[in-house]
């Protein structure tokens, strides 16, 4: 049964620290003064976070908050870009999701939660005026959080740069269904089984995503599992699909319109994609974003190569065996790519676009 609902379970999975990480290009190395902070959120809600700034300097340092994609994601699992920004004189800030670490709450993996929690961490950033330079606000996310980013860029005070990462980008609701036919898909099901089950999940998220009436949802789920097993698969099967679908975690998924939003992106955006991401699929995300992005003036799309979701390099171990390793946004090429990008826009003097 796994297997056949996997298509669902994180159409943006989570960036995980995954196994040894490989080294990237060597730069200065700094001793960075640290602080544990906590940031109020929702009621009953306290994120624990990291500042990372650069030694002691006469000005305050730009900074650029990290987020993590889907999942129960912790701080600091980008720990070779931290250190390359924090060598350019970037400081950095990430933060533990709710009800993982040392933050309060409980883990709830919605879209709408992890935006609040996000922006909640932003505001927090921009209170630092102490230590950091309001007007020089950078963030970068992958997957769940490469979708967050740019909604941050549009709610509230100009930020000076967006980097998004393995990001999803297109309409409301035909984001997760182009997403979710490729995965049928790939699983191998037959071409014309799979538009019945897209037409039975529109209906049913769609419905359960706008407060449709109770029976109404009910005879749409009903209608979900029925269209899966007419595909081939059993009823066992079908209902983890189905009960995968209505999770808050999936369902606020629907609701994203990524495109609409990256579209509404004043600040200068880099938008980069895995050549070998199996979760979010860069044939159809790499095209969504172009158009998004198109009125953007100071806007770049990348495609890189050799790299899976995360920006894990595909490597060679001592087995003779090739796979991706290390921690996310590893490889050695992602982090040049974002310091030669980022590093200018966060220099002294810049302003952040209104």
């Amino acid at each position: 049964m796994i297997g056949r609902t996997a298509f669902v379970v994180a159409l943006w999975t989570a960036v995980s620290p995954g196994v040894q990480p490989v080294s990237a290009r060597p730069v200065t190395s700094v001793a960075p003064r640290i602080e544990q902070v906590r940031i109020a959120s929702d009621p009953g809600v306290v994120l624990a976070g990291e500042l990372q700034l650069p030694p002691a300097d006469t000005q305050r340092p730009p900074v650029v908050l990290l987020l993590g994609g889907g999942g129960p994601s912790p701080h600091g699992i980008y720990p070779l870009l931290e250190k390359r920004l924090l060598a350019r004189g970037i400081a950095t800030l990430s933060f533990d999701k709710r009800g993982i670490g040392k933050s309060t709450g409980t883990f709830v993996d919605a879209m709408d939660v992890a935006q609040r929690d996000a922006g909640a961490v932003l505001a927090y950033l921009r209170s630092r005026q102490d230590v950091i330079d309001p007007a020089r606000i950078a963030v970068l996310g992958v997957s769940q959080g490469g979708v967050i980013g740019p909604a941050l860029a549009v709610d509230g005070p100009p930020i000076a740069a967006v980097v998004t990462m393995s990001a999803p980008a297109g309409e409301r609701g035909v984001l997760f269904l182009d997403e979710m036919r490729e995965k049928l898909a790939t699983s191998g099901m037959q071409g014309d089984a799979i538009p019945p089950i897209l037409d039975a999940t529109r209906r049913y998220l769609g419905g359960l995503t706008t407060a449709a009436p109770p029976e109404s949802i009910a005879a749409d789920r009903i209608a979900v599992g029925e269209a899966f097993m007419a595909a081939g698969w059993s009823r066992e099967q079908a209902d983890g699909a189905v009960r995968t679908l209505g999770d808050p975690a999936t369902s606020s998924l629907y609701t994203v319109a990524a495109g609409d939003v990256l579209a509404r992106v004043k600040a200068p955006v880099l938008a980069v994609f895995a050549a070998d991401d199996t979760v979010v699929s860069s044939r159809l995300a790499m095209p969504a974003a172009q158009v998004a992005l198109r009125g953007n003036a100071d806007a770049t799309i990348v495609q890189m190569p050799g790299v899976e979701h995360a920006y894990k390099p595909l490597v060679t171990t001592a087995a003779g065996k090739r796979e991706y390793q290390g921690w996310p946004i590893s490889d050695p090429a992602t982090i040049d790519l974002i310091d030669r990008w980022l590093t200018p826009r966060l220099s002294p003097g810049k302003t952040p676009r209104q």
